[in-house]
């Protein structure tokens, strides 16, 4: 299993960002920035997006669940992805 690593941000990096940006950060800006900070190793994206990614692959993980060899484990996977978010 892949564990997600935490990144540290300093405080410095985040205050830049807030003074460059009088008017407020909306979500694709922070998500470009958080990319930019983490070397394309995290993004922001809807939840929704996510939660509808996880309900198509659970969908066809039981469509072929006679073929995979590791069913119970997706499903598993899953559950655990459900509970980080």
């Amino acid at each position: 299993m892949t564990i997600i690593k935490d990144h540290f941000i300093p405080k410095e990096e985040f205050m830049r960002l807030l003074f460059t940006k009088i008017d407020g950060v909306n979500t694709h800006e922070l998500s470009m920035w958080l990319k930019s900070q983490t070397n394309d190793q995290w993004v922001v994206v809807p939840k929704q997006f996510v939660d509808m990614s996880l309900s198509f692959f659970e969908e066809r993980a039981h469509k072929f669940s006679k073929h995979l060899a590791h069913y119970e484990e997706m499903l598993d996977e899953f559950a655990f992805i459900k509970k980080y978010l």
